[in-house]
């Protein structure tokens, strides 16, 4: 009798999953699971208490795993949950489990579980697939080691040579279930109203509802806005937690310019895919890096780390009422523009002169989409420790205020006003300084 073991993580979904297909047909009876891979080792970066999430992003993946539990039940699957290693040792036991699957991993953390699962059950057959990104290992132009130092080199080696697969339907019938008593998924009782409602919805509802409109066909035009309706695709969340595949978004959009035409708004959204893709592959190359300082340079950044700036930039109390009020939306939504992620990030390396992985890590604790390779590969592009041959970026606040605020209506809904108290009334050891007052 075999029986297999499906780890879900960065894969919350049943469409366009390689690996889960690939386990079910191996076996005679199936257990799935969802597992926070990281949580089955030390974290690398438990310095920076990255691993305490946000209400919003602890309620969206909350809502996600509603939805597969939902997704789950016609094949007659329950889903339970797996956040330690004695649970994992309990199920691979009691059931003698002799396959396991789970989807290969971009972030170090998550790979040093992999890697530490394999050890462990050395015994069992692991099975992988490339579930998170539009290519294969084996698609690539070559190997990972060998991965463009830019951006723009990769996407030209892309755009010349390769095209993604078609995604898989979600499969017909699984291997059938086996009872299991402990730590079955039951949906918490954490409110969804911290979300806005397009949040709310499911993978497949907000893909549906986005190319259900012309935005596609303005994207470029809008993209960098801070707010409105379908400014932004706002698929990343479900991206990020792989309940939207992104092969699948891929084909939703060709098939979307096969039928209202493509155009240079349409080119940019799988622009924007292939930026995605390149961060993941680049994650792997750099392995631990990715967390270091001077990113995989060997010069570091001029900063360092303030208790009182830091905290001043997280509840949005900085002198900069545009980085305020965007820092308020985060702590509130769980979301953030892509624009007001590049502000807030600048002004964090920039203005505030502070060590550019505490931000990485708070975005980590807080946003929604919240995706390894993406949130460090970004940050390391902003601090200039990254894949941009400019050596980081540093944006005029005022400009970016006047340009995509001129009005200061986001600002006034995220109550944005600049703080009038001295951002460093602390030193850096927390102290009060002398002759410096805080009210």
């Amino acid at each position: 009798m075999k029986t297999g073991l499906y780890l879900f993580y960065h894969d919350l979904r049943l469409e366009d999953n390689q690996t889960l297909r690939r386990l079910s047909s191996q076996v005679d009876r199936l257990i799935l699971a969802y597992c926070p891979l990281h949580t089955l080792t030390v974290p690398s970066r438990a310095i920076y208490n990255a691993r305490e999430q946000g209400p919003a992003r602890t309620v969206f993946i909350e809502q996600t795993l509603h939805h597969l539990s939902q997704a789950l039940a016609p094949y007659h699957h329950s889903l339970c949950c797996i956040d330690n290693l004695k649970t994992l040792d309990e199920l691979v036991g009691v059931h003698d489990i002799t396959h396991l699957g789970v989807g290969h991993q971009h972030g170090w953390d998550e790979r040093m579980a992999i890697a530490h699962i394999k050890e462990r059950y050395n015994a069992i057959e692991l099975i992988q697939d490339h579930d998170h990104t539009l290519f294969t290992l084996a698609q690539l132009p070559g190997p990972v080691d060998e991965l463009p130092s830019t951006f723009s080199q990769f996407r030209k080696a892309i755009e010349s040579e390769l095209s993604a697969d078609e995604p898989l339907a979600a499969p017909t019938q699984l291997a059938p279930s086996v009872p299991v008593r402990q730590n079955l998924y039951v949906q918490g009782d954490a409110s969804t109203s911290v979300l806005t409602p397009w949040f709310a919805q499911s993978a497949a509802q907000a893909l549906e509802n986005y190319f259900a409109t012309d935005a596609p066909s303005r994207y470029k035009e809008t993209r960098n806005a801070l707010q409105g309706q379908h400014f932004s695709t706002a698929l990343s969340p479900w991206l990020a937690n792989g309940a939207l595949s992104a092969r699948l978004m891929l084909s939703k959009l060709r098939n979307y310019e096969a039928q209202h035409g493509a155009n240079e708004s349409t080119y940019w959204i799988y622009f924007e895919l292939l930026w995605r893709e390149y961060f993941q592959w680049l994650a792997i190359k750099q392995g631990k890096q990715l967390y270091y300082f001077a990113g995989a340079n060997s010069a570091k950044p001029q900063t360092s780390f303030y208790a009182q700036r830091y905290q001043a930039w997280c509840q949005g109390n900085t002198p900069y009422a545009l980085v305020n009020a965007l820092m308020h939306e985060l702590n509130t939504t769980g979301w953030m523009s892509n624009r007001g992620r590049q502000i807030v990030a600048s002004c964090f390396v920039n203005e505030l002169n502070l060590d550019w992985r505490y931000g990485a890590a708070y975005f980590e604790r807080m946003l929604i989409d919240y995706d390894s390779a993406s949130n460090y590969g970004n940050w390391q592009y902003i601090a200039g420790v990254g894949a941009d041959p400019r050596g980081g970026r540093h944006f005029n606040l005022a400009k970016q205020q006047q340009q995509f605020d001129p009005d200061g209506e986001f600002i006034s809904r995220w109550q944005g006003e600049a703080s009038q108290s001295d951002i460093d009334y602390q030193d850096y050891t927390g102290w009060p300084q002398q002759g410096v007052t805080h009210e």
